[in-house]
């Protein structure tokens, strides 16, 4: 006997539609995926929904829109969002409960919910604009949090922070006494500084680290590990705190070949590692992230291949979940045929290169995490 025809004989294809589409509606969302997989009859009665904190998604602001990728389903959701930023600001983090922190043309730093809309906008910054790099968020925003924007090259380390209600600044330059903080350190532009043991480490563009201590606001270039080592060659480095560790992310000029390399703490000196315990990385933005999925041992950077299907969505909170809600079946487009997201598979250690794909250069890696937990899955790079 078919599957039809036993869908048929049980009776799950008696239900009118209207009633089983009324009672779809008043579930929770977690349940809806369960809803559609009874048969194909209620699977036709259901509305397309979409766990959204379950991978980190690359997030750009686009002419007042949200756009977000999602790697694992190889889906582009355009956000119906009552946020209304100002045009072109950029995403530069994100935290639970739909909040995201963009940077705004009138260099001010806004907190903004993708949910309902609230936004806090910080005060000017000072100083000249090119000073502010090296953006970071920690805490639950908009309130209780800590706001980072560091900026080192060569001798000289500009800092800002606002802890909820001013801008504070600080500079250390050649006039410091001491190597350890007139060392030349040049941070690497593609990466944003990492809180590590309650230290804030920053990768330089040679491999070698300066840590920054918020509380005694003291600036160190560490002697050692003075690099990567010449065996690397390499266009982009990336710095990632995952799990008690440090890892750097190294990708080539076109994304291949990738390395990670791990900080020997002891040794002081980067080790490679082709094993990532169960975790992926997802780098090639500023905002670098380490997290538990279930391919792991893979790198995926900000790029894909083909046509993945775009659909028109909504943000929605549940049972403490964060979800893709689609606004109706025919909002998609794109086949999604031959689509993928750019991933590199550690095991495989290939040397070829990726050409051909299209670099997602305005979108940042971030994570929403779960609606109640604010701690839940941030690991921020």
């Amino acid at each position: 006997m078919d599957q039809d025809q036993e869908e048929e004989d049980s009776g799950w294809s008696s239900f009118l539609p209207e009633l089983l589409r009324l009672i779809c509606c008043r579930l929770p969302l977690p349940d809806v995926p369960r809803f559609g997989a009874v048969c194909k009859h209620w699977n036709s009665c259901a509305f397309p929904v979409f766990p959204a904190d379950v991978s980190p998604l690359l997030i750009s602001t686009v002419a007042g829109t949200v756009h977000c990728y999602d790697p694992c389903l190889n889906k582009m959701l355009v956000l119906a969002t009552p946020l209304r930023a100002p045009d072109s600001s950029r995403i530069f983090s994100a935290a639970a409960g739909g909040w995201v922190m963009l940077r705004t043309p009138r260099k001010t730093v806004l907190f903004a919910n993708l949910l309902d809309g609230s936004m806090l906008e910080t005060p000017q910054q000072q100083g000249n604009e090119d000073d502010h790099h090296g953006f970071m968020c920690c805490g639950t925003p908009p309130r209780n949090c800590l706001l980072l924007s560091l900026y080192a090259n060569m001798g000289t380390l500009k800092v800002q922070s606002w802890d909820g209600k001013n801008w504070a600044r600080f500079e250390v330059g050649d006039d410091m006494e001491g190597w350890l903080t007139r060392a030349r350190f040049t941070m690497s532009p593609c990466c944003n500084p990492v809180l590590h043991r309650g230290l804030l480490y920053c990768l330089g563009e040679e491999g070698n680290l300066g840590l920054y201590d918020t509380r005694f606001r003291r600036w160190i270039v560490l002697r050692e590990p003075a690099g990567f080592g010449a065996e690397f060659r390499y266009k982009s480095c990336y710095l990632i705190e995952s799990q008690g560790e440090l890892l750097a992310a190294l990708t080539g000029k076109n994304g291949a070949p990738v390395y990670v390399l791990k900080l020997n703490e002891r040794k002081m000196a980067w080790e490679r590692v082709t094993s990532l315990g169960g975790r992926s990385l997802f780098t090639g933005t500023p905002s670098s992230l380490s997290m538990p999925t279930a391919g792991a041992n893979k790198v995926y950077l900000p790029r894909f291949y083909g046509r993945p299907q775009v659909i028109q969505a909504e943000v929605a909170t549940s049972g403490g979940r964060l979800f893709f809600v689609a606004k109706q079946e025919g909002s998609r487009s794109g086949d999604g045929v031959d689509s993928t997201a750019w991933c590199y598979d550690l095991e495989s250690d290939s040397d070829k290169q990726f050409t051909g794909s299209k670099n997602l250069l305005q979108y940042v890696w971030v994570h929403l995490g779960r609606a109640a937990d604010p701690d839940d899955g941030m690991d921020t790079g």
